[in-house]
């Protein structure tokens, strides 16, 4: 068993940014159609949750914060991405900003800076595709969002595992012989 750590968080980010990637090829091959986006959203988070909660059952995270606050947060951003992406306006982007708030508030409960910084992208890239009326905007913003958690998951399984070393070392100078 593995002790509690912030670094543990790197497979739930990973899911997170595979659902920005596969959002931002629903939105680039539905077009303008934010309420498939939405849908995705949703069933899509729903699924993340329930690989989140599985893998927290054997790799705790730090769980800085009380119980309460935790299950308060997930309980809030499950209800915020169902709200968002039944009300018509914010079908496009709702979920979206509803899981980079999610994700801001993850960070700030795990004091962990790379989760805040991926929220905090997470939320600005949504609120540009609210903001900028571009066709194909919406789905690089997604992608650029999918690169910040991608990132932010690497930093944090280095975090829990270490830097790979290499196998044996190598000679520079026999290179050059």
């Amino acid at each position: 068993m593995q002790s509690r750590q912030v670094g543990n968080n790197w497979l739930p980010l990973t899911g997170l940014a595979l659902l920005f990637l596969s959002g931002a090829a629903a939105d680039l091959s539905t077009g303008s159609d934010g309420g498939s986006v939405a849908l995705h959203y949703v069933f899509g988070s729903m699924l993340l949750a329930a690989v989140t909660w599985i893998w927290f059952l054997r790799r705790k995270p730090a769980l800085l914060a009380s119980f309460k606050a935790y299950l308060y947060l997930a309980c809030a951003v499950e209800f915020g991405i169902f709200l968002a992406g039944a009300i018509e306006p914010l079908r496009g982007w709702g979920p979206w900003l509803v899981l980079g708030l999610g994700l801001l508030g993850y960070g700030v409960l795990e004091r962990a800076r790379i989760l805040v910084s991926a929220g905090v992208v997470t939320v600005i890239c949504a609120i540009l595709a609210v903001l900028i009326q571009a066709p194909v905007l919406p789905g690089l913003l997604q992608g650029v969002c999918a690169i910040a958690c991608a990132a932010a998951a690497l930093r944090l399984h280095a975090m829990a595992y270490g830097r790979r070393k290499p196998r044996r070392a190598i000679d520079v100078a026999k290179l050059f012989d």
